[in-house]
């Protein structure tokens, strides 16, 4: 599961434990997690494990498992921004059925720089670049790519005509064009859009401002507004053929005082 707390959460907290305790992942990375306090109250009251990890700015990442931490690693510097947390998780039952015979699952926890202005775009595909690198470099096992990407995958839609003033002052400066430069890079790499595998789009997409939001978008923001899908799970090959079913969390009425974001819950047969 991913979840963006939208600025750490401290003023919601017990509404952010009920969405988190209402989906029952074995596994959240939360973005914006930036009180290291509520990170840790919410592994307590959920008994799972933590790590918390500064970010290259004010916003912070963390993650909560129900599996037994074995090490981690944050990565926040340039093109890394804001942050990029790895962590590996013991599943005993994993190691038979893995290529590489390992009991450890990687999690590439991911927050990367917002706005769709294309400059933004290009740095969000280089801080990508520079994670498929260390992917390669330092991960044989099974992993995932997930978090708050704020990129625009292929064939998504964007209701730009219902987002705040202030956004689409923002994408006029571009004609309202979205470029698609960070998502292509995991699926040239052979990454799995976990919800668009679940989910696929059953029509072209509909031109701007044309009819409403259709179930199999899979916004994640905004609570109460959905417009964008902005959250994403990346599963690697041997992940994505044990993928069983993603979902947007939006059937608990917490889940919209709890964030701006919607979480999104992927799970898997293992």
């Amino acid at each position: 599961m991913t979840y963006n707390l939208c600025f750490g959460g401290a003023d919601r907290f017990d509404a952010i434990h009920t969405v988190i305790a209402h989906a029952a992942p074995d596994a959240v990375a939360l973005t914006e997690a930036d009180d290291p306090r509520i990170v840790a109250d919410l592994a307590a009251r959920l008994g799972m494990e933590h790590v918390w990890a500064r970010g290259s700015g004010d916003r912070h990442i963390a993650l909560l498992s129900r599996f037994p931490i074995k090490s981690w690693r944050i990565y926040n510097r340039p093109p890394l921004t804001q942050a990029i947390l790895e962590t590996k998780l013991e599943i005993s039952n994993l190691e038979s059925s893995t290529p590489h015979r390992q009991s450890l699952i990687s999690l590439y926890s991911v927050h990367l720089l917002p706005y769709l202005l294309l400059p933004f775009e290009i740095r969000r595909a280089q801080a990508l670049n520079a994670l498929l690198k260390i992917i390669q470099r330092d991960c044989l096992g099974p992993h995932l790519i997930l978090g708050d990407l704020n990129a625009i995958a292929p064939g998504d839609r964007v209701l730009q005509h219902k987002n705040p003033a202030r956004m689409r002052r923002v994408m006029a400066l571009q004609a309202n064009i979205i470029f698609h430069l960070a998502i292509p890079r995991l699926l040239r790499a052979g990454y799995v859009d976990c919800y668009r595998a679940c989910h696929p789009h059953p029509l072209p997409p509909l031109p701007l401002g044309e009819g409403p939001g259709v179930r199999d978008d899979g916004f994640t923001w905004h609570t109460g507004n959905r417009t964008t899908r902005y959250d994403y799970i990346f599963a690697d090959p041997f992940l994505a053929s044990r993928l069983r079913d993603c979902r947007v969390v939006d059937d608990i009425p917490a889940v919209e005082t709890a964030s701006d974001h919607y979480p999104i819950v992927a799970a898997f047969d293992l």
